[in-house]
């Protein structure tokens, strides 16, 4: 059973935040590198929010950012550390999953503070609410902020800072295209994220309920069959029947598109649209340019005809 839910403490400026690394390292050869951490570190320095580097969070082990062990132990002492209070994961990657059956879910409940990442940390998002009730964040890490635009770090310190409803979630002007899959309205708790990661988590203790949620899922793709497996899968276990609405973010392909196959709208026309449920597609909260902050765990408003999802219940206290 999910727990009750639990919201952190909202950032106030001058406040620190604490930067780990659950999943991939931070590497010149890497997605983030050194020089794009310093940058991001500068940023929110500039907004007024400064960061401490956890002990570990520069480890490099292959394709983690170092052992297990270290990497659930910076988890620990970010929520812990009474000076820090944010924590946000540099980078995904891979390696989130590895820490679900270590983390000390019970400190973290008795610890609670604004949880920020996304792609590979949508296994700790999940777990997180599953076994603590903590509203997380489903928002941009060290290279979007890096990057320099005021539409990431100003949306998720939007997010974070202020104890209101966000209201009507809207992609910039030169953002993508919200496109309608079936009109309608849903109203429920926002949950999601990556859909590999997502499915990944089917069949564990870390997966909490989608009855009656909006699901919101993203991915970045090699082939677009990848993606058509994963909804596939999710139809199969059940997700897409229990939830109110769904909302498929930007799903961007890492090559060109492959001849041979589906087109991300052909895979949804098929997959998504027969269920009926209020459904839109293109919103900018995953891999591409921008980054849509999202909190995870609050009552959110679908209106899928006008193509907006609203986050109607404050995120922080």
């Amino acid at each position: 059973m999910d727990r009750a839910r639990l919201k952190p403490l909202r950032l106030e400026a001058g406040q620190t935040i604490g930067l780990i690394s659950p999943s991939g390292p931070t590497s010149a050869a890497g997605a983030t590198t050194p020089e794009q951490l310093a940058a991001a570190r500068a940023r929110l320095a500039e907004a007024g929010f400064p960061t401490v580097v956890a002990p570990h969070a520069l480890d490099v082990r292959g394709y983690l950012a170092g052992g297990d062990p270290g990497r659930v132990a910076d988890l620990h002492a970010m929520f812990t550390d009474p000076a820090v209070r944010a924590v946000l994961c540099i980078r995904g990657g891979y390696g989130a999953m590895r820490l679900l059956d270590a983390v000390d879910y019970d400190l973290i409940r008795r610890h609670p503070k604004v949880f920020i990442g996304y792609s590979d940390i949508t296994a700790l998002h999940l777990a997180l609410h599953h076994r603590t009730g903590l509203v997380t964040f489903h928002g941009p890490m060290a290279a979007a902020i890096a990057a320099g635009g005021e539409h990431d770090l100003g949306r998720l310190l939007r997010a974070v800072t202020r104890p209101h409803p966000l209201g009507p979630l809207a992609n910039p002007p030169d953002g993508p295209e919200i496109e309608t899959l079936v009109p309608g309205a849903a109203e429920g708790v926002l949950l999601g994220g990556n859909a590999a990661v997502l499915t990944s988590l089917l069949g564990t203790p870390y997966l909490p309920s989608f009855e009656g949620a909006v699901l919101f899922l993203e991915d970045i793709l090699d082939h677009t069959y990848r993606l058509d497996r994963k909804i596939v899968q999710l139809r199969l276990a059940g997700v897409l029947e229990q939830v109110a609405g769904i909302v498929v973010g930007e799903c961007r392909l890492r090559t060109e598109p492959d001849d041979q196959g589906l087109s991300v709208r052909q895979i949804l026309d098929d997959l998504v649209v027969p269920l009926g449920k209020p459904a839109i597609y293109g919103l900018a909260c995953g891999h591409g340019a921008y980054h849509l902050t999202l909190p995870v765990g609050v009552r959110a408003r679908l209106d899928a005809g006008r193509g907006v999802l609203s986050v109607d219940e404050a995120a922080v206290t």
